[in-house]
């Protein structure tokens, strides 16, 4: 492949990988498969919280050092994680603006790339084609099955992307053609998308990356009202599909008393997590929407003592607060969406899942905040409190075959825990009339001794023999947070937010636009706009806007 100048300056920038960051003998593996790979769309299908993200990055350092491409674009669903995208870059030296906006055009050439939602892609692909045609360009689509949720997203994403030098997909959920095929994606005869390399939940179990999960399921006594008739069913009872929709959301009705038994358990269980040398270990909550999640958070604080946190999708500070919610030692945050991929929060011990949600995909993104493991404690187990629901066990004892395969090869992965208690509570919902919660057995398996879930096609059986000694326990999967000097895309999100309070001061006193004053820096220090304005140009016009107004 031809190094254009371009790539050569982009290699000459970055510094070399961080001695202190070796990675995974996943990660290596994998490298060396995208090494041998001769096509131009490489999917990487790797559990939560197995290290991803820095995989990405590895192999997007390797070709802008090498000169393969001059920038990179990362894809995500959602505006928190292309930040979260931009902070673990900016560890390895790689400056990638997150959330670029279309109208603010390609990026200068004093930045390795951007990181943008599809959203984004799909309002604007004639930008993104433009840019991948005036640079070579690595493309990293994080959790590619978005493209697929809306026919639009994907076709605009391959017309932007098309002429990208290299693309790859990461994903740690299984995902299938079941309407609109993802692109870049092959698929096998059942509609099952098949990767090009596979690191599984029990490959990253018995590597030590990931912890383990036991999930508590509770029945119980549901009664509701529907079609102007009085109903009455616990989990065990076959429904039609609308009624058992119906059962599921009486039992997860925030002011029912099914709910608030199973939260008092799983706050009893948090506590006994902390006790047990995790001081810091938080919980998290699941919720079907905005007021669903501000009434279970009332109900939560009175039984925990402590006010949680509260996160939705559509608030403008989301990001921030599931960040100060990520340092802290809080005890319970109630989260709707945002926290059902991608976001990291090592410390989350303790789920309850109270949405009706009930597909795979979802379930297994849930699952992925809890299996993250932190340096101490040496053991680890999480715990997923859960709806009997027919379907939700179905997918719980899927994901805890994978965690009876690892543990039976691996002994000492396994946590002492003593069994959780039975309860007995009510719940509602809409038209609910009462219900009575009661724990089930912690859930067992369900499939074959030595059987696997696999994420993704794989054609290779899994061995379940025992290995003849145990690995040396791999590093904790913990988030990559950089430190030291401010990143170069926070320092010019810093600087652009001073140079406007300046903007505003100085209108203020001489009744001069804020277009009109921007324009004028802009002359002054050679930016084409704020928005493509370098480092070196803000800091400038930052210096004349305060000359002008200790001129006054």
């Amino acid at each position: 492949m031809t190094t254009s100048v371009a790539a050569r300056r982009a290699a000459r920038a970055l510094p070399p990988w961080p001695a202190d960051r070796p990675l995974r003998s996943w990660q290596e593996r994998a490298l060396a498969t995208v090494a041998r790979f001769e096509g131009r769309s490489f999917l990487a299908s790797a559990a939560p919280a197995a290290g991803k993200t820095t995989f990405g990055l590895k192999l997007a350092h390797e070709m802008l050092s090498c000169g393969q491409v001059a920038r990179v674009v990362v894809v995500a669903p959602t505006t928190h994680i292309c930040r979260q995208w931009a902070l673990d870059a900016a560890r390895y030296g790689i400056d990638i603006e997150p959330n670029r906006p279309n109208s603010a055009r390609r990026e200068p050439r004093d930045r390795h790339g951007v990181a943008i939602t599809y959203q984004t892609v799909a309002a604007g692909p004639g930008t993104h084609g433009a840019a991948c045609a005036a640079r070579p360009t690595l493309l990293i689509a994080d959790e590619p099955h978005h493209m697929g949720e809306q026919a639009a997203w994907g076709t605009r994403a391959q017309a932007a992307f098309e002429g990208a030098t290299f693309r790859l997909l990461l994903s740690g959920t299984p995902f299938r053609s079941d309407s609109t095929a993802i692109p870049w994606v092959t698929y096998d005869e059942d509609g099952v998308s098949r990767a090009d390399f596979t690191y599984g939940y029990t490959d990253a179990l018995l590597d030590g990356v990931c912890r383990p999960i036991t999930f508590q399921l509770y029945d119980g006594d549901m009664e509701w009202v529907s079609g102007g008739r009085k109903r009455h069913a616990d989990f065990s009872m076959v429904l039609p599909r609308d009624e058992a929709a119906r059962r599921l959301r009486t039992a997860l009705d925030p002011d029912g008393d099914w709910l608030g038994e199973v939260l008092r358990d799983a706050d009893a269980r948090l506590s006994a997590v902390r006790a047990a040398r995790h001081p810091e270990a938080g919980g998290l909550v699941v919720a079907a929407d905005k007021e669903h999640a501000a009434r279970i958070a009332m109900r939560l604080a009175r039984i925990s003592g402590e006010a949680p946190e509260i996160v939705t999708s559509d608030e403008p500070d989301s990001s921030a607060r599931i960040s100060a919610f990520s340092g802290s030692s809080r005890r319970w945050l109630v989260s709707v969406l945002m926290v059902s991929e991608g976001v990291d929060i090592p410390r989350l011990r303790v789920g309850v899942y109270a949405t009706a949600a009930r597909t795979e995909l979802f379930f297994r993104q849930v699952i992925g905040r809890f299996v993250r493991r932190t340096p101490v404690p040496r053991a680890q187990m999480s715990y997923l409190f859960l709806a009997a629901d027919p379907r939700l066990r179905e997918l719980a004892a899927r994901v805890e075959e994978e965690r009876n395969h690892a543990l039976e090869l691996r002994p000492e992965l396994e946590e002492e825990h003593e069994a959780l208690e039975r309860v007995v509570g009510e719940g509602a919902m809409f038209e609910a009339l009462s219900s009575s919660a009661r724990a089930d057995d912690v859930i067992t398996s369900s499939m074959r001794p030595g059987d696997e879930l696999q994420l993704f096609y794989d054609a290779a059986p899994v061995k379940a023999v025992p290995a003849p000694a145990p690995p040396p326990p791999a590093p904790p999967c913990i988030s990559v947070r950089p430190s030291g000097p401010e990143p170069a895309y926070a320092r010019r999100e810093r600087l652009r937010a001073e140079r406007n309070r300046l903007v505003s001061d100085i209108s203020r006193r001489t009744g001069e636009p804020h277009r009109q004053i921007h324009g004028r820096m802009n002359r002054a220090t050679g930016a084409a706009s704020v928005a493509n304005a370098t480092i070196a140009q803000l800091e400038k016009a930052n210096e004349l806007l305060v000359r002008e107004l200790r001129r006054g």
